[in-house]
């Protein structure tokens, strides 16, 4: 396994492990909010140059493995500066979706119902 490798396995432990102890409604806000920002990034290209796999996410049970098995090809499509880039943006919003206090969240999934 090379550098890169080695260090993308352990970025998608650390996410993984990070999110998988949010609770289960932070999770699944914080999941879809990964989903959308992935399928933002306009840089997301196979080494062919095809576009890339946009991160999906299936509840089978096994959330850590599909975590990291989504979050994997994104990351080995990113240049260095962005794959760091990236793994900082990923950590910061599961803190905040662990950090964010019950009154607002109340308040987040009111306005989301109300779309």
């Amino acid at each position: 396994m090379n550098d890169m490798h080695v260090l993308i396995e352990q970025m998608t432990s650390d996410i993984s492990g990070q999110a998988i102890r949010l609770d289960d409604l932070r999770l699944r806000l914080f999941l879809n909010w990964l989903s959308a920002h992935g399928s933002k990034i306009k840089t997301i290209t196979k080494s062919d140059g095809q576009p890339g796999k946009r991160i999906e996410f299936q509840s089978d049970g096994r959330m850590d493995e599909c975590l990291k098995n989504g979050l994997r090809p994104w990351l080995e499509s990113l240049p260095m500066q962005g794959l760091l880039w990236e793994y900082h943006i990923i950590l910061n919003e599961i803190a905040w979706w662990r950090d964010l206090d019950p009154r607002r969240l109340a308040m987040i999934l009111r306005s989301e119902a109300g779309k």
